[in-house]
């Protein structure tokens, strides 16, 4: 069950980031429109599977992982095969819209966390771990551009559909995770007790929504715009898909360094870190157009991005404890569509008025910094709430 969960969020979101987001520059000239149009379509893809969300717990509890998996399976590979022959920028955007994102959401979102955890609830951060490693984001770029050399973008776009055809046979083979296992699982106590307006009456609440709203946005218009701001360098394709897998390599690190520094120094602390990482990566990206530069700047990105999900899982266990984790997740999720949605298309905006990625890049430094500030300053809050707590029975 943790391989299904695995291969089902690296098909989905492998082929939605790393196959979307290489194929934006063929995108725009199939289309011919401008860069911001043209990440629309990982924008509403991202925006789908973002605000279904706070349904997939009554769509989970009413008809399952393996129907609701199969499902999404099914969904998201017609998509791809209608985004291969759209005869316009229209149906493309409908076939992201209405297909990849929601069926993205239905078996590669929140479900594989589902399906992992809860086979194994003494183990569940090392379990979604290793679940949610970004393994085919790494692959499919590097591969991706080979298929669009040789069977252009229609080529790509049936082979990410391939991709889901494989996986349909293990989605359809998924097993519910036992109840008794769960039920025995060790519940952890959280430190901030919700007021009267329940979750969303707390302050740390919105502090989390704002830093990752603008953590969550940047990771994902990375995706679209990291390859046409390497080829603003004067990088070859080719040498810009190898650079993206570079990326990958990294964020698969990242997923796994992520996890062991929310350990060691908090989970606020390593998304305030992650945040700095970012901020970093881009700000090189506009400096110079060095190899050797490039390279840290994109592993910083990856590593950054991978490291945006599990901290935030943790520091929501951390804040508002374990049962109110699916709740938590799906509020961050929704009220955070105004950054995953909008935060691509502005990039987009601003580099076809400027016509270059420097004031992009400046733009992600300056909200990933604040995003920082408020991470670390979250982080201290709690620490000294952790350091109350333990000395008021002594005084007492």
């Amino acid at each position: 069950m943790l391989l299904r969960a695995t291969l089902a969020q690296n098909v989905g979101t492998g082929c939605a980031f790393g196959g979307l987001g290489v194929s934006v520059l063929a995108f725009q000239d199939r289309f011919q429109t401008s860069m911001g149009l043209a990440t629309m379509g990982i924008s509403l893809t991202v925006l789908m599977m973002t605000a279904m969300g706070p349904l997939m717990a009554v769509v989970l509890g009413r008809w399952g992982l393996r129907r609701v998996m199969s499902a999404g399976v099914v969904m998201s590979l017609l998509g791809y095969v209608l985004l291969a022959y759209a005869p316009s920028i229209t149906v493309a955007l409908f076939a992201c819209a209405a297909l990849i994102g929601p069926g993205a959401a239905l078996f590669a979102a929140l479900p594989p966390a589902v399906l992992a955890g809860g086979w194994f609830p003494h183990a569940r951060g090392k379990a979604t771990g290793i679940a949610y490693l970004p393994i085919l984001t790494t692959v499919i770029p590097v591969i991706g551009v080979g298929i669009m050399q040789r069977h252009g973008l229609t080529g790509l776009y049936l082979s990410l559909a391939a991709l889901h055809l494989l996986l349909l046979p293990l989605t359809l083979t998924v097993a519910e995770p036992p109840l008794d296992a769960a039920q025995d699982a060790e519940v952890d106590v959280p430190h901030v007790e919700t007021r009267h307006g329940g979750i969303l009456g707390t302050a740390i609440f919105w502090l989390i929504l704002v830093g990752n709203g603008i953590l969550s946005g940047t990771s994902i218009a990375g995706a679209a715009h990291l390859l046409p701001a390497i080829e603003e360098h004067g990088i070859s394709l080719e040498l810009g898909a190898l650079l993206l897998s570079v990326s990958g390599v990294a964020s698969i690190f990242g997923s796994l360094l992520a996890g062991v520094a929310s350990d060691r120094w908090g989970a606020a602390t390593t998304l305030g870190l992650a945040g700095l990482g970012f901020a970093t990566g881009w700000g090189l990206m506009a400096v110079t157009g060095w190899l050797p530069s490039l390279t840290l700047s994109v592993s910083l990105i990856g590593l950054s991005g991978a490291a945006v999900f599990p901290p935030l899982n943790a520091l929501s266990v951390e804040v508002f404890g374990v049962e109110a984790l699916p709740k938590v997740l799906g509020l961050l999720g929704l009220l955070a569509i105004p950054f995953t949605f909008a935060t691509s298309p502005f990039m987009g905006w601003l580099r076809d008025l400027s016509g270059s990625y420097r004031p992009v890049s400046a733009e992600v430094v300056a909200t990933c910094v604040a995003a920082a500030f408020v991470f670390f300053a979250i982080g201290r809050h709690l620490r000294r709430k952790t350091d109350v707590d333990l000395v008021s029975p002594a005084i007492l």
